[in-house]
């Protein structure tokens, strides 16, 4: 698009006469001495890059003119004219966003420029713009980037953790699924006070991280095949306390990270109950962080529903009734009641997102 130059002047002899030496230097022009004409102009979609603009016009005054330019299009720039040497004027015009001022009779060497001057700054001006656009763009860019690295690193460090165990496939993408499906239903509860877009976010992208202290347990314990003895399974109930302990050290490291702290509590106690008879810590009811007492619920149906090493898949009606009996008990009722509410969702995550395994069932107590 070429830029162009506006006159407005009621004058003809002036608006031919400031044409004609723009035209010279190489720009562009138009002319009209109707002010409406010029605002529409400077609204259409190839607005003037310049506005020659007479102070004094018949049907409305350049100030007038000039305050209905700049709110139309900032970056127009205005050049008055005046016959009248009235410096409260001038201030004015300037004050309203004029870049500069001409006095009748002016010197054509001073209209050049000016003219020239005007659209330099209107240049200069579009390209800071742009500049800082393109900069705010990049920091977005760098930011997105940089979140997707940490939730790939994040990821992938609850993967490595998983993969010492037997339970593999796609629980931990399973686990996110039903996280979220469950938080976002919250919105219409009485907990809809603590659920906005990061709480829902965040409990996406840390519920994978809630085994993460499996890391620690021994292996001999951990991939055991058979049955744990009770020695063995205190051992394996250890790993709540390793993951949260884990991420407490990050965090006093960290301050202020909402997010890895929401992964410590869902890592310390998504084996709490609601009844108190969880561990490791023994919380009852709402003592219990709401993000951990959602990935129970997501890590419970996950776990009756996914083939593991010692048991074939369970259905999803029995599911949901499982989780229904110990609504009150394991599992918070308002969870259970919001679970009922959305248990289609869950059923299609689990549908879509089948582990493919070959291995037959060992025997072995599932008792974590």
């Amino acid at each position: 698009m070429q830029e162009f130059v506006l006159v407005v002047d009621d004058e003809s002899a002036i608006r031919q006469l400031v044409a004609t030496q723009l035209g010279f230097l190489g720009y562009s022009t138009r002319s009209t001495e109707d002010h409406l004409a010029a605002l529409d102009l400077v609204a259409s979609d190839e607005p003037p890059a310049l506005v020659m603009l007479d102070i004094e016009m018949p049907k409305a005054s350049g100030h007038e003119v000039l305050e209905k330019i700049k709110a139309i299009n900032e970056d127009t720039q205005v050049v008055m004219m005046s016959g009248l040497h009235d410096l409260a004027t001038v201030r004015q015009c300037l004050q309203a966003g004029a870049y500069d001022y001409l006095a009748k009779p002016f010197e054509l060497e001073d209209l050049s420029n000016t003219a020239e001057r005007a659209l330099e700054r209107r240049r200069l001006l579009r390209q800071n713009r742009q500049y800082q656009e393109d900069l705010e763009q990049m920091v977005q860019d760098q930011t997105e980037e940089i979140r997707r690295t940490r939730d790939i690193a994040l990821l992938t460090l609850a993967k490595l953790a998983e993969s010492r165990d037997s339970e593999t496939g796609l629980h931990l993408e399973r686990m996110q699924e039903y996280s979220r499906i469950l938080a976002e239903a919250l919105r219409d509860s009485p907990y809809a006070e603590h659920i906005d877009d990061d709480f829902t976010e965040w409990v996406f992208k840390s519920s994978p991280l809630h085994d993460i202290g499996k890391v620690g347990i021994p292996d001999h314990i951990l991939r055991k095949k058979g049955p744990l003895t009770n020695e063995e399974f205190a051992v394996m109930r250890t790993h709540s306390t390793i993951g949260g302990d884990t991420l407490k050290t990050v965090l006093e490291r960290f301050q202020g990270s909402t997010f890895l702290h929401m992964a410590m509590d869902i890592a310390y106690h998504h084996h709490e109950r609601w009844d108190g008879n969880g561990y490791p810590a023994g919380l009852a009811a709402d003592e219990i962080p709401l993000a951990a007492r959602i990935v129970a619920i997501a890590d419970a149906y996950d776990a009756i529903t996914s083939r593991r090493p010692y048991k074939e898949p369970i259905d999803h009606a029995e599911a949901v009734r499982r989780i229904t009996v110990d609504r009150g008990k394991h599992f918070d009722p308002v969870l259970v009641d919001i679970f009922m509410t959305c248990q289609d969702r869950f059923a299609e995550v689990q549908s879509r997102m089948v582990d493919q395994t070959l291995e037959p069932p060992l025997s072995r107590a599932a008792g974590d």
